[in-house]
């Protein structure tokens, strides 16, 4: 039902959204936001990264990373990396469309991948890059206002981003800006259908 309402909301090809906006400077990047069944229902698959890594160490995301030149496309890069960073069996995924594109001050470009996994299965996390998989209920981030806004100061620039915090897991950055774009996508409806 959530993923029905998800292609429409999406509305796209994810084809139609291979080619990110210019920015020469600019890395590409990918990540998958998962859906997968749960208990109370539909969840949603993070990760922690590990603190050895030379971007974003220790922080929670997205199963996910750079695009390589070998991939066909970012929606490819999305699975791949997650079959890397946590055992993602490709074939036990449907797409169900993209965000849009989203630019971090660490200089990459990254396009979110909403997809379903279609029958459970086990997670192993890749111990080189991700220390945590862990999910939450989709039902937990769907109150927009659970979504607050805070602000740092790294080489004398002020950056304001949205984070959210559930049961401990602090959320914050691009995640959590990528994550209320989801649920502002999902709209009203996402509540009625997992309350049907």
């Amino acid at each position: 039902m959530i993923a029905q309402l998800l292609k429409q909301r999406l509305g796209v090809d994810p084809d139609s959204q291979i080619k990110p906006p210019p920015a020469d400077s600019q890395r590409l990047a990918a990540v998958l936001i998962l859906l997968i069944p749960g208990e109370n229902g539909p969840e949603l698959v993070f990760t922690r990264r590990s603190k050895a890594l030379p971007s974003h160490a220790g922080q929670i995301s997205f199963p996910g990373g750079s695009v390589d030149k070998t991939d066909p496309d970012p929606v490819f890069t999305a699975l791949r990396e997650s079959e890397e960073e946590i055992g993602l069996l490709r074939d036990n995924v449907e797409v169900l469309g993209t965000l849009d594109w989203h630019n971090m001050p660490s200089g990459f470009t990254v396009l979110p991948v909403v997809a379903q996994l279609l029958e459970a299965q086990d997670f192993v996390a890749e111990p080189g890059e991700v220390v945590d998989i862990f999910t939450l209920s989709l039902e937990q981030v769907l109150d927009t206002e659970r979504f607050k806004q805070d602000s740092l100061v790294k080489n004398n620039i002020k950056r304001t981003f949205y984070y959210i915090d559930i049961e401990g897991y602090y959320i914050w950055g691009a995640t959590a800006a990528m994550l209320r774009k989801l649920v502002l996508c999902l709209g009203d409806g996402a509540r009625d259908l997992l309350q049907a």
